[in-house]
């Protein structure tokens, strides 16, 4: 799996969310760079997780919907009309 890369304007804005949060939910602060650098640890360390779920999301999504597809083939079926003399 190829790691995890925000566009610059995204990481921007959760550099600046997470030092806004750590500072007024905890009493901490972190520097731009040591906030940086933690949102990479943490995009490390949760990018194959989050990336599973999404996976098996998708996968029960397209479950449900070829479900769906084979009722909707069924329902199309002909039946042989069996005329009587």
């Amino acid at each position: 799996m190829k790691p995890l890369k925000l566009a610059k304007e995204e990481k921007e804005l959760l550099i600046e969310d997470l030092q806004g949060h750590l500072e007024l939910d905890h009493n901490i602060e972190l520097g731009r760079l040591a906030t940086e650098q933690l949102i990479d640890y943490m995009l490390q360390q949760l990018a194959a997780p989050i990336y599973n779920q999404a996976i098996e999301d998708a996968g029960k999504t397209l479950m449900e919907r070829m479900s769906s597809l084979e009722e909707d083939l069924y329902a199309m079926k002909m039946t042989k009309k069996i005329t009587r003399r």
